[in-house]
């Protein structure tokens, strides 16, 4: 048997394959698991919170060992 004769052969068996509707090679990997809704807006809300504190730990810190830095604001 050549290997055309054997291409020919594989051919024609996915061909009658996909024909009768059998699934066709190895079955494909199950979709990962897809992350809740709120996930991403969570995870924003909490990346603004730890800013905001470090903003103001940073701006505490500023107005308390360089006094006369940060202007008045009142």
């Amino acid at each position: 048997m050549t290997a055309s004769d054997e291409s020919e052969r594989r051919v024609a068996e996915a061909l009658s394959a996909r024909a009768s509707g059998a699934p066709r090679g190895t079955p494909r990997a199950a979709r990962p698991a897809r992350t809740p809704p709120g996930a991403n807006l969570t995870a924003a809300l909490l990346v603004a919170l730890l800013g905001g504190a470090a903003l103001g730990t940073v701006l505490a810190l500023i107005s308390l060992l360089a006094p006369g830095v940060l202007p008045p604001l009142g």
